[in-house]
């Protein structure tokens, strides 16, 4: 058996004692599975809440087939038609089947549509479970198909002791203060503490990383370029995302909405940030947002 060194996969739960968070919706979770059966679900919530998780704690405690697809990979009318379709309607000895449409946000609206009728047809058998992180890109009619439910993160301190465990486990000498750090730093996205925490050991000892560390300051760089604009300021932020090796702009879009009382300026925030979604390159969103905040 092959074992996975990515800890975000390593220390997936694979029972519901190890789902953190979400008590509600583990109780509904521990009936389905006590009962072998489910109805079709959407979970949604923001990125590290552990959607996908529980999506595959379930077909790994319920008698089942499955199917998990990626849709933003596999997102048109011919997944559904061919992959979707084809895996429903064949047979199974078990009692059902189970299809995740992971990231189900970036299904086409063609792709959306036809699983409505797919769903009902083969009810008997089949049940979907939908993640996504922008429920408002699900379409109302698949949406009155499906059980919906929000899933919020655990608490910080939930995270913080779920990372000191790994950390045990793994024999890695660390501070507390350091892993608290990293815990109010990335929170609430689990799967990217968990990936950071991982990239900062060296030699089995948890050992920071200032520019990750200090993004902080970097945002008040940012902020009192934009506060008191010159004609150079467009050029310094660019300088000061690359001097910091800046990749991910998450924290800098929500920085901005907070330091901002404008409602035209809240309104461009809010249109870059859903832009970076789906767009290849972040840098280019998040400085399409400064030039426009910059030139208001």
């Amino acid at each position: 058996m092959i074992k996975h060194k990515l800890w975000v996969e390593k220390y997936r739960p694979d029972l519901l004692e190890g789902y953190l968070g979400n008590e509600s919706f583990l109780s509904s979770l521990k009936e389905w599975i006590d009962k072998n059966d489910l109805p079709n679900l959407l979970l949604f919530g923001g990125p590290g809440t552990g959607k996908t998780t529980a999506a595959k704690l379930i077909v790994k405690n319920i008698k089942c087939d499955h199917i998990y697809i990626n849709c933003s990979d596999e997102n048109g009318i011919d997944v559904i038609r061919e992959k979707v379709k084809n895996f429903a309607s064949a047979a199974t000895f078990q009692p059902v089947k189970v299809i995740i449409m992971d990231e189900a946000d970036f299904l086409t609206i063609n792709a959306q549509a036809a699983l409505r009728n797919i769903i009902e047809t083969f009810s008997i058998t089949t049940r979907f479970i939908f993640t996504c992180n922008y429920v408002e890109r699900i379409i109302e009619p698949l949406q009155s198909r499906l059980a919906v439910y929000e899933l919020n993160p655990p608490t910080p301190l939930e995270v913080g002791k779920h990372l000191l465990g790994i950390l045990d486990k793994e024999e890695v000498s660390y501070q507390k203060n350091d892993v608290a750090t990293l815990v109010k730093k990335f929170y609430p996205d689990i799967r990217k503490v968990l990936n950071i925490t991982q990239s900062c050991i060296k030699s089995n000892e948890l050992v920071l990383d200032a520019k990750l560390v200090n993004q902080t300051g970097v945002g008040t760089l940012i902020l009192d370029q934009i506060n008191t604009p010159n004609k150079d300021s467009f050029n310094t932020i660019r300088q000061i995302l690359a001097d910091n090796n800046v990749r991910d702009f998450t924290e800098f879009y929500k920085l901005l909405f907070d330091n901002t009382s404008s409602a035209i300026n809240i309104i461009t925030v809010g249109e870059s940030q859903y832009q970076s979604v789906t767009h290849p390159d972040k840098e280019i969103c998040f400085m399409t947002c400064i030039a426009k905040l910059l030139n208001k």
